[in-house]
């Protein structure tokens, strides 16, 4: 049967009204009947186009997963492992760099996404869409990074690539989830525009300048080529000024 625009257009009002209301309640704390009635619609409506309140959560999640991995692709597409191969050490830098910039423009923003707020909270009060979430998102992220990690620092075995992997991303979060601690410290109401741009350079340099000491300890030679920070933003990201 095909939808019709009314169909379309009351699944999209109770797919935003669910993001909003998961966002700031978790899985456990929205109801459907608050999200149909916040969407404006009836509590049949949301079983006619989702079935459940554990489907729709999942379909918030992966309408959330499509749009971030469109930007990923768009800003820092990770090419076949012939290609990464033939890249230089400087090339591979700006890959993560790239990544870097993205998912602190999500995550940070301003605007951030809501991305982050859902994820918080299913990382506090995790529900039955976890696995989905590590499966289908989490874990593809990680095997695209380790085939870069593992091209920049051969030396360094899969656990050691997998740990600074998390530490990277473990950076990236912070300024996320300690917004309201970081902001007081700097006496600002809000992240100032260029600021995700400024911490993409330092946690790049900072987290490579570690794997470097820990290829190095793995008795590697110095990766090849010189490296220097990134100075120049991946396309589409503004450079703090």
């Amino acid at each position: 049967m095909t939808a019709t625009r009314e169909d379309r257009q009351t699944r999209a009002r109770l797919l935003d009204a669910a993001s909003t209301l998961f966002a700031a309640t978790g899985f456990h704390g929205a109801t459907v009947r608050d999200i149909a009635r916040a969407a404006g619609a009836n509590v049949a409506a949301a079983s006619y186009h989702f079935g459940s309140k554990e489907a729709l959560y999942l379909e918030v999640l992966r309408t959330q997963f499509s749009a971030i991995r469109a930007r990923l692709e768009e800003r820092a597409r990770i090419p076949s492992a012939d290609v990464l191969a033939r890249l230089s050490r400087a090339e591979l830098e700006q890959l993560i760099a790239g990544r870097l910039s993205t998912m602190l423009e999500i995550l940070v923003g301003p605007p951030a996404s809501v991305y982050g707020q859902l994820i918080q909270r299913e990382m506090c009060d995790p529900s039955a869409a976890l696995p989905h979430i590590v499966e289908e998102f989490i874990r593809p992220e990680m095997q695209e990074m380790r085939a870069v990690y593992r091209q920049l620092y051969p030396a360094l075995g899969a656990a050691e690539i997998d740990r600074c992997s998390f530490s990277m991303v473990g950076q990236v979060v912070f300024y996320h989830v300690m917004r309201p601690a970081v902001l007081r410290f700097m006496g600002r109401d809000g992240y100032p525009r260029g600021f995700g741009q400024q911490l993409a350079e330092h946690i790049l340099a900072f987290s490579l300048g570690g794997m470097d000491r820990l290829a190095g300890r793995a008795g590697a030679a110095p990766p090849k080529g010189p490296r220097k920070p990134v100075r120049k933003a991946p396309p589409g990201v503004r450079r703090a000024g």
